[in-house]
């Protein structure tokens, strides 16, 4: 299996299909949101798409915020990327933020670039 060392590696190439992320207390992803990417690459040299996953590092001491597009009909969309309809309203909810050792009490929304 492939390994992935926080603060170590930035990419990793290998033959085997699966990655062990090898977090630890002394090496480890800092608490938020991280995106981790996968190029696959045939016996023929053709090269895939990217694919991506969203993992999110929860510490203890801290409250983890996660954001979440609502759709009209009330379903979620758990992505980084959303395109809406110019000039028409939309919902965001970060009601799946959490804090292991207590409860989210605030929540302040900035819009960052426009």
């Amino acid at each position: 299996m492939a390994a992935f060392v926080p603060g170590v590696d930035t990419s990793v190439q290998s033959e085997e299909s699966s990655l062990d992320v090898q977090a630890s207390a002394a090496r480890s992803l800092a608490a938020g949101r991280h995106v981790f990417q996968l190029v696959v690459t045939d016996n023929a040299g053709n090269v895939s798409n990217p694919a991506q996953i969203a993992i999110v590092v929860k510490e203890r001491s801290k409250p983890t915020a996660e954001i979440d597009f609502v759709r009209d009909d009330g379903t979620r969309v758990y992505d980084d990327a959303i395109v809406v309809p110019f000039g028409k309203p939309f919902r965001l909810t970060g009601e799946r933020s959490s804090d292991a050792s207590g409860s989210v009490k605030t929540w302040r929304w900035t819009l960052l670039t426009t």
